[in-house]
């Protein structure tokens, strides 16, 4: 399956807080990903060539640009069958959004579900049930809003259970 992500850059403090409150509530998605956004959700790799000319084009058009981390909710997410905890983007929530558009601008479009509308967030927790993810303390990941810097697209393979970059396409400068 293919991805793009980004990865949000935050201040070293803010970093190890989000690293160690994912290590705790989501370990084996933290031992496999860092903290991050996705843009396009997992797609058959046949679609990596488009994918890839996409994100390419997207990246080379689209400054560096600040993001912050406003509010949380938690969500049973349909696909996965778990409950999660998302720290919802407030500022550059719209810029976000552009990008996930234009990086589904092709035939893969059509493994979006439509009953899942994008909301750009982070997974910071992932449990079984909603008394689990209902326990779970939020303000330890930090003093919200959280603020970080997105300055590049990632093109990644998940296969065999193991994440691969196959891509890092930085902003135009």
């Amino acid at each position: 399956m293919i991805y793009v992500l980004a990865y949000p850059e935050f201040d070293q403090i803010c970093a190890s807080r989000i690293h160690d409150f994912r290590a705790k509530y989501e370990p084996h998605r933290a031992k496999l990903v860092p903290p991050h956004l996705t843009l396009v959700f997992g797609v058959k790799s046949e679609h990596l060539p488009i994918i890839s000319e996409l994100a390419e084009a997207v990246s080379r058009q689209t400054p560096a640009f600040h993001i912050t981390f406003d509010n949380h909710a938690i969500e049973f997410d349909p696909f996965e069958k778990k409950h999660k905890i998302f720290l919802l983007c407030g500022k550059g929530s719209s810029n976000v959004t552009a990008l996930h558009n234009q990086l589904y601008d092709g035939e893969h479009r059509a493994e979006f579900s439509a009953t899942q509308p994008f909301r750009p967030h982070m997974t910071v927790a992932t449990c079984d049930t909603s008394a689990q993810i209902e326990r779970i303390n939020v303000s330890h990941v930090g003093p919200i809003p959280l603020h970080a810097t997105l300055r590049a697209l990632e093109v990644v393979q998940l296969s065999n259970g193991a994440l691969s970059t196959i891509k890092t396409l930085p902003f135009r400068r």
